[in-house]
């Protein structure tokens, strides 16, 4: 007996494979020209027949098909598809000239998920076609709460997502769905209205006033038609409303739509929230560059230290995403030096101890410029303890060993081998074995060992050498 098998995900910069069945010549060349050009790879296939054939044969992500085909017309291929495990999750597009509702009616009923007429509007289509497999992307896999009294509802439902390519959980009550919410997190929940203990208007009201979960889209489904209750349902957070009796295709083409919407929405606010975090790193920079301008020794010591810093993450097996951090980490470690005044921070003597805890108030500083920005959180925890020592006798809170975050214990050793190696205003720059050899001392005792034997491991095979790029780049 043949092991029936998921197709395998397909990886997320690889183009969409979108399969075109049509018996015309020209319109299979023209969908294959314009698709191609808006980054889709294209499969021909000439009849439903050879449709078929095709789409068991390989892993499409969409499927483009005609009604009017000799041997297997677009209605009956999106039949079998559907009928298909291995092809059933595969959105299917209707093309054709018959747009009438009794012919839009019929592909829907066997399973189509849209229906595009021809000769209309190209860009308009190829958007349309853009919306569904985005929305495809983003809903395969999601997780989704089912919420019935009903268990054959909840059966019905769980197993007819599940074919859609849905993680699906069920509960029989909105009380039992709201205790699930903490560990299941779903993506979307949909919810019968009329239940024991705790009814859908109560737990989408309930799911709405959650500062966790108040994002998370709620369908509503009733045997009720009635358009108040929907309305209320609706300004009080409900997404959207279905009324029973209805088929799982039915409900997949409404998530399909509301999930589309949302992933616009989320590319809008994605978009949004990348300029506005540029704007404040760029502004950042300006802060960091107007403090490294005030003493011409310690320009660029931010920088030298990010790369070091990022070099340590090399030798610990950081991923390129965490490196990125640790590089910004490194560029915004002295940030809140911006706060200390002239007469200190340029001093050729040492520091009275006055003075010293007038430094040492940097971190706070720090914290006062990064705490408002909701983004740099993770840095604002890393620029406020890389003074923290491995022994506990660091500041500001006296943070001990592995409670010291591992970035901040990286940015400290990056940072001494800088300064020891760099000229300041009260002494000159150590040779490069001096500053190894303080390292190593302080292996253990200021210093995180691990973090000391991976600096150790760059610098045996670099010698050290840093390249320093021109002006101060963020982003």
């Amino acid at each position: 007996m043949e092991t029936k098998k998921t197709p395998h995900p397909r990886k997320a910069d690889s183009p969409p494979q979108v399969l075109v069945v049509d018996d015309s010549n020209s319109v299979r060349y023209a969908m294959q020209k314009n698709l191609t050009e808006a980054g889709m790879e294209i499969t021909l296939a000439s009849d439903g027949q050879e449709g078929l054939t095709k789409a068991m044969d390989n892993d499409f992500d969409l499927i483009i098909t005609d009604v009017d085909m000799p041997r297997m017309d677009g209605f009956e291929l999106c039949k079998r598809l559907k009928g298909e495990f291995k092809t059933s999750h595969i959105p299917i597009i209707i093309l054709s000239t018959r747009d009438s509702d009794k012919h839009v009616e019929e592909g829907f009923r066997v399973g189509a998920d849209a229906y595009l007429a021809k000769g209309g509007d190209i860009q308009e289509n190829i958007e349309r076609i853009k919306d569904i497999l985005s929305a495809k992307h983003f809903l395969t896999g999601s997780k989704v709460l089912v919420v019935d009294d009903s268990s054959s509802v909840r059966l019905f439902l769980q197993s007819g997502l599940i074919k859609e390519g849905f993680n699906v959980e069920t509960a029989e009550n909105g009380k039992v769905a709201l205790d699930m919410l903490p560990d299941f997190k779903p993506d979307l929940i949909i919810s019968d209205l009329m239940m024991p203990e705790m009814d859908g208007a109560e737990l989408c009201r309930a799911v709405k006033k959650s500062e966790e979960f108040a994002t998370i889209p709620i369908i509503i489904i009733s045997t009720l038609g009635d358009k108040p209750l929907m309305r209320r349902l609706m300004r009080e957070g409900a997404a959207t409303f279905l009324v029973k009796p209805f088929t799982v295709t039915q409900l997949s083409i409404v998530i399909e739509e509301l999930f589309s919407s949302n992933f616009r929405l989320l590319l809008e606010e994605k978009e949004w929230l990348i300029k506005e975090h540029n704007l404040t790193l760029a502004a950042i920079a300006s802060l960091v560059q107007a403090l490294e301008a005030r003493d011409s020794l310690t320009r660029g010591h931010s920088e030298k230290v990010a790369l070091i810093a990022v070099a340590i993450g090399e030798e610990l097996g950081f991923k390129t995403s965490e490196l990125d951090r640790l590089k910004l980490v490194g560029q915004l470690h002295d940030l809140g030096k911006i706060g200390v005044r002239d007469d200190v921070l340029l001093k050729k003597d040492r520091l009275d101890n006055d003075e010293y805890e007038h430094v040492k108030n940097h971190s706070n500083v720090v914290a006062d410029i990064l705490r408002p920005i909701k983004s740099l959180n993770d840095i604002l925890e890393v620029a406020t303890s890389h003074h923290e020592r491995w022994d506990g006798k660091g500041y500001p809170d006296g943070l001990k060993g592995e409670d010291i975050p591992l970035q901040a214990r990286i940015v400290a050793v990056a940072d001494i081998y800088e300064a020891v190696t760099s000229e300041r205003p009260y002494r000159d720059s150590m040779p490069t074995p001096v500053a190894i050899s303080i390292i190593e001392e302080e292996r253990g005792k200021q210093l995180c060992p691990t973090c000391v034997d991976a600096f150790m491991k760059w610098f045996e095979r670099t010698g050290g050498e840093v390249e320093l790029p021109d002006g101060l780049d963020l982003f």
